[in-house]
């Protein structure tokens, strides 16, 4: 069982044992890696969209931007509770690094690392439905292996593989390095940075537009047949 499904069980069966888990961890991350967070961009702007580190006085705003979103969208998404208590405990936390994406005054994006003293770092992202197919969520990839490999930290997914567009976005500018299979049909994927044509990756292949088909051990990060 990975890590990040450990955390999810907690989460929901002893909240107040995960609390305390997530107050220990935040201190010992700090002081393993509070000196490099220091160094990272608060807030970067990628294309026409700014890519910005959240804090607890977001909160507000990234409640509405989950309020706004269809039911279908958190089919996959489902990385913690969405009420306003929840949302502002988790943006206080150090180890919690969550980033917004903003059109304007519009924030239209939400990703994040929930990261471990231990140097694993856990990847979660959603788009707001009208800005599907834009690259934002391919951005998101990117610039958050870009602030895992400035901590010296890995990058951790779990995918299910029924989630096309969520597989699309990481595969499109990452490699990925399947760690095992999970239950429910996903999978506990590394995202490395794309340099190299080796080692164990998912291979995403859609033919004539019928039902996905996932493969293991090909040698490309994604392929596609037509």
């Amino acid at each position: 069982m990975s890590l990040y499904s450990i955390a999810h069980k907690m989460q929901k069966h002893v909240p107040w044992l995960w609390a305390a888990i997530e107050n220990v961890n935040e201190e010992l991350f700090l002081i393993r890696y509070g000196r490099k967070l220091k160094n990272i961009l608060e807030e970067e702007q990628f294309g026409l969209y700014v890519y910005k580190r959240l804090t607890d006085e977001n909160a507000m705003e990234l409640l509405q931007l989950l309020n706004c979103q269809p039911k279908e969208s958190f089919e996959y998404f489902k990385p913690h509770a969405f009420d306003a208590l929840t949302i502002k405990r988790l943006l206080k936390n150090k180890s919690y690094l969550a980033y917004g994406v903003w059109d304007n005054e519009k924030m239209v994006g939400y990703y994040f690392l929930r990261s471990y003293f231990i140097g694993k770092a856990y990847l979660g992202k959603l788009v707001d439905v009208n800005y599907w197919g834009k690259g934002i969520g391919k951005q998101m990839c990117l610039h958050l292996m870009d602030v895992a490999t400035a901590l010296g930290m890995h990058m951790y997914e779990t995918i299910s593989k029924e989630n096309l567009s969520s597989l699309y976005a990481t595969q499109k500018v990452l490699d990925t390095k399947v760690i095992k299979e999970l239950p429910n049909n996903y999978l506990y994927i590394e995202d490395v940075r794309r340099k190299s044509l080796g080692g164990v990756v998912l291979c995403l292949i859609i033919i004539d537009g019928r039902e996905p088909i996932i493969e293991l051990g090909c040698r490309r990060g994604y392929a596609y047949a037509a």
